[in-house]
Formats: structure tokens, C-alpha cells, sequence
């Protein structure tokens, strides 16, 4: 990026949308972070979604002393519903949103506006890859390595490059285009993938661009949203299935690969919760679409049902060993470029990941030979 445009982009505003509830544990650290950002020009719009603790009360504090700070008082009516208020608030042509309890890097909003600004309107959106943190923002792993750019929409419908709420910047184009965030899925009690769902609309309609580094701290504690593994697991297939029906133009090898994947994540939730029936009824739809990763998985069940057969045996026979700490650390002690490893498995191989590219570029092409048609 040349000098003259670096100097052109730091007075492009951005609307920074964070939806709050109960968030008193975490906000000041995540509103810490947006005050730090390199890119200055920003409009910060805190949605209080009916909080009962003292969360107004630090949004009161950080907007007494920097004056880009709004604060929008709601009902509670959940994330998705605080987003759409905060973007209805907002005036900027982008916007970034970042939930209550995660970390950017400093240089996230710079290095998103870079890469998205200098495209064609028919680029729509950003995203970022993620570290994953605790209670205390310490760093203990990596998300996903992978990542794709342009028409993408194929691709992430299997593979689910964003993985959070916090790592995505659209333009307001998209908003216009395809509306906000979808409040149902909270209405129905499975609310916790309406950014995935999000994330798909704006696929199906724009290019979407991608920065390939670690900005995004993505927390993980007992009261997030994405602890309740099996709401979270019953989101992803709704969202799943209401994309492929929006769709009825989908290939049939992506669409049994779209199922097999979410069922993969939620068979992997229920089991963890030692919800058999749903696991199975899990399991049975990963057969139906992928019989080769269904076999897999149940020989990874009776394979880890041996070893904890084993480990109960030798822990009679000798005393546990006290295991070592490991070394973590705080996720503003990360450097974003030190490349993110991980994401590859024995489903989202690199031969499905080629093959579903090949279906976004066919795809572009039939895009592109229509619109020269019309």
C-alpha cells in the first residue's frame, strides 16, 4: 500500500458495532482494544442489550473520555437483534463488529480497510483469522489456517472460514443488499450461528476478501454464547439447511458435503455431552452424505474407548504424573504475522478444498457470461 494511500484511507470512518449484554467481565479489555486501533476514524456504537450488572456503567466510562463512543440502550432481544440496532445507528459506509468479549489487534481495523477499499464494489465484505483465548486473554490456540478470497460462497459453506462474530468487516452495500443479522434463530432458542448465517447471505451476492492473520482474540469461558454446545450445534444445522434451501441451484456434491460437515461439528457437540440420541441421529445423516468419515468416526469411538479403558488400567498401576504447564501467552503478546497453522483434516482435505474451488470459479463464470448476456 503506497504512502498517499495509506494517508487517503486513515480518514475513511468505520462503524464499529458491539452488542453488549451482562458484559461487565470482559468490555473494558474489548473496548480497550477498538480505542487502540491504529485507524482512528471511527464510530463506535455500543448496543446495551438489556444488561442487568454494571456494563452501562463502563460504556459511561469510555464514552466520558473519547466522544466516538455511542451507547444505544435496548430490551434484551439478543445479539443479533443488538447488531441490527447498532447498525441502524451507525452512518459509516463499513462496518465491523465485535462482540463484548473479544480482543482486535491493533492494526485489525487498518489492515481490514486496506485490503476491502481498494476492490471493486462487487467485493463485499473482509474477514480475519482468529487466536482462540480464555477468561484472562491468554492465547490457547490457533483457529484455522485456511482461507479463500473472491467468490467463496461454496467453500465456506463447507468449511466455515470466519469461525466467529469478530472477524468480518462488510461494506454498507451489503446491508442494503441482503438486510442485517437474522433474529430468528434466537426466537426459536438456537441462537449462535447468525453470523455464519450472515456471513453465507453476503457470499451468495458479493466477492468477499480475506486478511490471512491472527487479529482477531476470540474468547472462549463458560458464559459465552458458544459454550452451549448443543444450541450451538442445533444453530449451525438450521443455518445450514435455510442456506441450502435458499439455494436450490447448489451442486449435489456440495450440498452432501455442506450436510456431512455440519453434522461433523454437531455430532462432535452432542457426543461431548453424551446426548446419544441426537449424536446418532448425527451420525446417521454424516453416513448418508460421507460413509467414508462415518466409518472413521465410529472407529475413533471404539479406539478411544479402548484407550480409556487402557489409561484406567496403568493409572492402578502406577501414580498420574502432574502434567506440565504449558507456556501460553497474552494475545497482545502475539505477533499477526507469525503465520497460524491447522485446518486441514480427514475431511477437509486439500483434494475437497481444490475440487469446491473449481465449483466457486464455474460458478463466477456463469456470473460473468450472464451479465455480458443481459
Amino acid at each position: 500500500m503506497k504512502e498517499m494511500d495509506m494517508s487517503t484511507m486513515s480518514g475513511i470512518r468505520v462503524a464499529v458495532v458491539i452488542p453488549a449484554h451482562n458484559a461487565r467481565d470482559y468490555l473494558a479489555q474489548t473496548l480497550q482494544s477498538v480505542i487502540d486501533q491504529t485507524h482512528k476514524a471511527l464510530e463506535i456504537v455500543i448496543v446495551d442489550d438489556g444488561s442487568t450488572d454494571n456494563t452501562t456503567s463502563i460504556c459511561r466510562h469510555f464514552a466520558a473520555s473519547d466522544p466516538r463512543i455511542r451507547i444505544v440502550s435496548t430490551e434484551n432481544r439478543g445479539v443479533a437483534s443488538a447488531r441490527n440496532t447498532g447498525i441502524e445507528a451507525s452512518k459509516s459506509d463499513y462496518i465491523a463488529f465485535l462482540d463484548a468479549d473479544d480482543l482486535w489487534h491493533p492494526t485489525y481495523i487498518e489492515r481490514m480497510l486496506s485490503a476491502l477499499h481498494p476492490l471493486p464494489e462487487t467485493w463485499g465484505a473482509v474477514y480475519a483469522l482468529h487466536h482462540f483465548i480464555d477468561a484472562q486473554g491468554y492465547c490457547t490456540r490457533s483457529g484455522s489456517s485456511l482461507s479463500a478470497r473472491g467468490n467463496i460462497f461454496n467453500r465456506h459453506l463447507v468449511f466455515r472460514f470466519v469461525g466467529n462474530g469478530s472477524g468480518f468487516m462488510v461494506r454498507r452495500a451489503v446491508i442494503d443488499k441482503i438486510g442485517g443479522y437474522d433474529s430468528s434463530y434466537a426466537m426459536q432458542g438456537i441462537g449462535g450461528c447468525e453470523d455464519f448465517d450472515f456471513e453465507l447471505r453476503t457470499a451468495e451476492h458479493f466477492k468477499i476478501e480475506t486478511v490471512p492473520l491472527g487479529l482477531v482474540g476470540y474468547r472462549i469461558h463458560s458464559e459465552s454464547m458458544s459454550a452451549d454446545k448443543s444450541r450451538m450445534a442445533r444453530s449451525l444445522l438450521s443455518v445450514n439447511e435455510q442456506c441450502i434451501a435458499r439455494n436450490p441451484q447448489l451442486p449435489t456434491f456440495v450440498v452432501n458435503c455442506a450436510r456431512a460437515s455440519a453434522h461433523l461439528y454437531a455430532f462432535s457437540r452432542f457426543a461431548a455431552l453424551k446426548d446419544w440420541p441426537r449424536a446418532a441421529t448425527s451420525l446417521k445423516h454424516i453416513y448418508r452424505h460421507s460413509p467414508m468419515l462415518a466409518s472413521d468416526i465410529i472407529f475413533k469411538l471404539i479406539r478411544s474407548k479402548a484407550n480409556r479403558a487402557a489409561r484406567r488400567a496403568l493409572s492402578k498401576a502406577w501414580p498420574v504424573r502432574e502434567q506440565k504447564q504449558q507456556n501460553f501467552r497474552k494475545f497482545e503478546e502475539t505477533d499477526p504475522l507469525v503465520p497460524l497453522v491447522g485446518g486441514w483434516s480427514r475431511f477437509r482435505t486439500k483434494a475437497l478444498f481444490r475440487r469446491l474451488s473449481e465449483i466457486d470459479r464455474s460458478g463466477e463464470c456463469s456470473a460473468a457470461t450472464s451479465s455480458q448476456e443481459a
